[in-house]
């Protein structure tokens, strides 16, 4: 056919591009374009596709490339031209942005054909590797220097036979350049490349054309039927830019793979790239994340190392900056932020925390967000382009199938089991990844942190300013019981007023780790049947079960079970469903999986159909089936065998653990009297989660309840009680009680004093008719037609006032019962037969609460807040002590009988051995002050019959001692004592 035959066809196909008229004008074109302003790029997604730049592009205005570290590319054709006896076609391929490190391979039509063996040049260094007949003769084998041709290629060589002779003819000659800014020039006659590319002066690629700046090639292919039939595919294996791999020093432009010195190149490049100026890059911290990604690993025992992380990418010269830094930046675990004035970097990774956020520093509160289905993966498939795949697309698992290396935890089946059985799969795209065993562990990074995820959001005061995103922090906030719990950094919000929004997730260390893996499994050969029919799928069950899914929400789920087809060319299944009433089918989505957890509606009937689908979209028919569904209400079950163990001053609550799966938490009351019954208690704890079944509480004498929540808030109909006998604790002296009832002479706000107790004052209303509602609709007392406060306090009259500062067990005696308005059978709330409880104890479930705090202070004058007060030891010299009364009904009030308030001191022994006395009265002072006056015992040592001991000026602090003879002398003895009393002072 010759290549002025494949000639038309390609003009053919070039004619079609309006922007292409003449070979001369595309040669101006792509050369003259592209510096200083790179072309305009018509579809950035279709032409950077993993697979997409593989193809050799037929568009002058095609975008190039910019290349880091290593990668596969075809490359845009700039020049193409035939050689007037049709015998040569000549191409000029324009492969990506310079300078780059240089050539490592050479495919045409998808086979290796040249290997480049020799070194690279320096940055700023022409180079340019040929493979070329000598005389540019094609009956002379090309000669080439470091370079290993493949001699068995089919365009290597040919024969051709002309007048019965056969005539060896050597096919292909090529020049790569490895695009410095001073260009390269195709001279008449000899020159740098010699005489097999001389012809192309007279075809139209002229001196002129330099090609500064651009990686490129030039091709010059003898025609040979036996080995083209098109126009060649032409691939290398490039080894990318040579970039800065000191950002935070003196520059030293080499190639590297390390990913955060190419998004340091491509923010500071001017040709390319956002032409940032170093001040306003955090360069410190390029550097430090460019060491991290240096570190080597070894990816399965046995193996060479290799880096943490590397960058085999490339990205558009037209795309974003944000697009092109996300994609460079998909082959690490970083983070990369605008923080006080800088562009930074930081890797995700094991470290420290730099600032612990304690109560005080946050604002209003904090949101907290569990794991959520949609979140949480058991399987992670990361689709990258494969360097052992000739860079096509492949897929590195996670679990991979061999879970030999696998921690048990994160094995498939465990996590499945996990999960309900259901299969919460994740796809990612590592467009800059190109090693398998990277793919691996950024798919096992993103598997482990998506099951460690919990999330915070809360706004701090000014300290929050001294984290940027990817810091770690500690966290102190006793209502969620995070105690210093390290979280990640992933958002920060300024605030006016110097607020600062903070949003971060659960650290895990852990999953940072580069896990030893298995070797990579060889690819396997797969035959495919004729894929036209498809096998349907047996629908096996259908039915519904009340789960919790999601943290806090308690839905229906529908579950559909059918049997896989035996076809193994099916990959995936479709399942539809609706509601028998409704005529639109909802997808539940297309999986491999042959169980499907389907979100539904309670009491309703669902129409169910499933089919299968092969790889290539074929479909089989639907089967179908119909489920009604059964809707629950019930609350928990009654807590069952709640036992007490006193352990010293504490005692251990046990119970059986519930098997609702609706299960919320257990709620804690308590009251002193232990006839007392529920509704007549106080909150003691207020949720235990499941799954445990135990606690420590003070010990205490009285009666403790329990009760079952589910996630609707329902209770179980009957509390658990056990009822709790002790003495005073062994050691402990009564030392001093105070007692507010029944004068109640302390401070009240919202409370009221009410025959000789103290209860939530009511609402203030003036005027009967300033209340919403209807008159008789209203629960309560006629003159008090907005019910109870929500809360008030009432602070001690009294208060413990000591000596000096001592330790000692405080203990406290609260009685308090539940005061509740609704007193008429018609007065409750809500429908008759919906309420818990007992037929005659409509208002039985206790929603009120009476809470002791405390506040010490060392002078009587500073004292600390008032905090929540436990029964337990503390230190101070002045304790006072205050009541809040909460309720979160109009119609309820907790009733508190008596309060009271008891201090014991233990006892303690202070014992002095060979003290002089001299011949005087001798003082002595005890090592500690007791905190009441000891009783004190004299050992005298050697002394005398005679010898008379006199104890003065005994305290709680010391005494004074003296030992005389008959006559009265005083006498210098040496003496022991023993004091035994109570209590200690600090």
């Amino acid at each position: 056919m010759g290549w002025k035959k494949i000639k038309k066809k390609i003009k053919k196909i070039i004619k079609k591009i309006p922007i292409i008229k003449k070979i001369v004008k595309v040669i101006e074109k792509i050369w003259h374009s592209i510096v200083p302003r790179m072309p305009d790029m018509p579809d950035l997604n279709d032409l950077l596709d993993n697979e997409g730049v593989l193809i050799n592009q037929r568009a002058s205005d095609a975008p190039l490339p910019i290349i880091y570290g290593t990668r596969k590319v075809g490359g845009s054709i700039a020049f193409i031209a035939v050689s007037p006896d049709n015998q040569f076609l000549y191409l000029v391929v324009a492969l990506c942005e310079g300078q780059v490190e240089g050539m490592k391979e050479l495919y045409i039509d998808e086979k290796l054909y040249a290997t480049y063996t020799g070194s690279y040049n320096a940055y700023g260094v022409d180079q340019r590797i040929r493979s070329e007949s000598s005389l540019g003769l094609s009956t002379n084998a090309p000669s080439a220097t470091d370079l290993t041709i493949d001699t068995t290629h089919q365009v290597y060589k040919g024969v051709e036979e002309k007048d019965g002779n056969e005539t060896t003819h050597f096919l292909t000659n090529f020049a790569f350049f490895n695009g410095t800014d001073t260009g390269h020039i195709i001279p008449s006659g000899s020159g740098i490349f010699g005489n097999s590319f001389t012809e192309m002066s007279s075809l139209g690629w002229t001196s002129s054309h330099l090609g500064k700046g651009v990686c490129s090639a030039m091709f010059r292919f003898k025609y040979n039927a036996d080995a083209f039939n098109g126009l060649p595919k032409i691939q290398f294996l490039i080894k990318g830019k040579q970039i800065n791999t000191v950002p935070n020093g003196t520059a030293s432009y080499n190639y590297s793979a390390n990913p955060i010195y190419q998004i340091f190149d491509y923010l500071t490049s001017t040709r390319y790239g956002k032409g940032l100026p170093t001040s306003v890059i955090d360069t410190a911290s390029f550097a430090t994340a460019g060491g991290i990604c240096d570190g080597t690993v070894t990816p399965y025992p046995g193996a060479s190392t290799q880096p943490l992380f590397s960058g085999h990418t490339f990205v558009g010269s037209e795309a974003s900056m944000i697009d092109n830094v996300k994609k460079i930046m998909s082959a690490t675990r970083s983070y990369f932020v605008y923080s006080g004035g800088k562009y930074k970097v930081q890797i995700e990774g094991t470290g420290s925390s730099v600032l612990t956020f304690t109560e005080d520093m946050i604002i209003g509160g904090m949101i907290l967000q569990g794991e959520t289905k949609d979140s949480r993966f058991n399987r992670v498939i990361a689709r990258f382009p494969d360097e052992d795949e000739g860079y096509h697309n492949n897929e590195a698992v996670y679990p991979p199938s061999d879970e030999t290396n696998v921690p048990t935890a994160y094995k498939y089946a465990t996590m499945f089991a996990d999960d309900n059985n259901e299969q919460l799969e994740m796809e990612i795209s590592l467009n800059s990844v190109t090693n398998y065993y990277q793919a691996e562990d950024l798919a096992e990074y993103v598997l482990k942190k998506s099951r460690n995820s919990i999330g915070i959001g809360f706004n701090a005061t000014s300290e929050g300013t001294n984290v940027v995103i990817g810091d770690i922090i500690k966290v102190t906030y006793s209502s969620f019981g995070f105690s210093e719990k390290e979280f990640l950094v992933e958002g920060i919000t300024i605030h006016p007023q110097g607020i600062v929004g903070i949003e971060a997730i659960e650290y895990q260390s852990s999953i940072y780790t580069f896990g030893s893996k298995t070797q990579k499994p060889d690819t396997p050969t797969t035959n495919l049947p004729d894929p036209t029919t498809v096998q349907a799928p047996v629908l096996t069950s259908i039915t519904d079960t009340a789960v919790n899914v999601t943290e806090g929400n308690l839905n229906v789920i529908m579950t559909v079970t059918f049997r896989g087809t035996s076809d193994f060319f099916v990959d995936k299944y479709e399942v539809i469903y609706k509601k028998s009433t409704d005529s639109i089918y909802k997808s539940a989505g297309l999986s491999s999986n042959t169980v499907r957890e389907i979100p539904v509606e309670s009491e309703v009937t669902y129409n169910v159909k499933v089919r299968a689908i092969n790889s290539l979209s074929y479909k089989s028919t639907y089967v179908a089936g119909d489920h009604y569904v059964v809707g629950f209400a019930d609350p928990p079950a009654n807590v069952a065998n709640l036992s007490i163990d006193f352990q010293d001053q504490v005692a251990v609550l046990k119970w059986d653990p519930s098997t609702d799966l609706d299960l919320a938490y257990y709620h804690i009351r308590y009251s002193p009297n232990a006839d007392d019954t529920y509704p007549n208690s106080i909150v003691l704890v207020d949720k235990v989660s499941p799954p445990a079944n135990s606690v420590i509480v003070p010990a205490k004498a009285g009666v403790y309840f329990i009760k079952a929540f589910d996630l609707l808030g329902h209770e179980s109909l009957t509390a658990g009680s056990v009822v709790g006998t002790i003495s005073e604790f062994a050691g402990q002296n009564l030392a001093t009680t105070i007692t507010e009832e029944t004068s109640w002479a302390g401070t009240k706000s919202q409370v009221v004093e009410d025959g000789g107790t103290i209860i939530l004052a009511g609402d203030d209303v003036t005027l009967f008719d300033a209340v919403s509602g209807n008159f008789d609709d209203k629960v309560g007392f006629f003159d008090e037609v907005d019910g109870f406060e929500s809360t008030g306090t009432y602070t001690f009259a009294n208060q413990i006032s000591l000596g000096a500062k001592y330790q000692g067990r405080v203990s406290s005696y609260l009685n308090v019962d539940q005061l509740d308005r609704v007193s008429s059978f018609d007065g409750h709330a809500g429908l008759f037969d919906s309420a818990q409880g007992l037929f005659d104890s409509a208002g039985a479930s206790p929603q009120m609460d009476a809470k002791l705090f405390i506040s010490t202070s060392d002078d009587n004058s500073t004292y600390t807040a008032f905090t929540p007060f436990q029964d337990g030891n503390y230190e101070f010299r002045f304790a006072k002590f205050q009541l809040v009364l909460t309720s979160s009904v109009g119609s309820q009030s907790p009733r508190v009988n008596n309060a009271q308030v008891r201090l014991f001191m233990a006892d303690r022994t202070d014992t002095g051995s060979n003290i002089a006395s001299g011949a005087g009265t001798k003082a002595v002072t005890f090592n500690k002050a007791f905190f009441a006056e000891p009783s004190v015992v004299i050992l005298a040592q050697n002394a005398a019959q005679n010898i008379q001991t006199t104890i003065t000026s005994k305290s709680a602090t010391g005494f004074s001692v003296t030992f005389t003879n008959a006559g009265g002398s005083a006498q210098d003895i040496t003496f022991d004592y023993v004091a035994n009393g109570q209590g200690v002072a600090i």
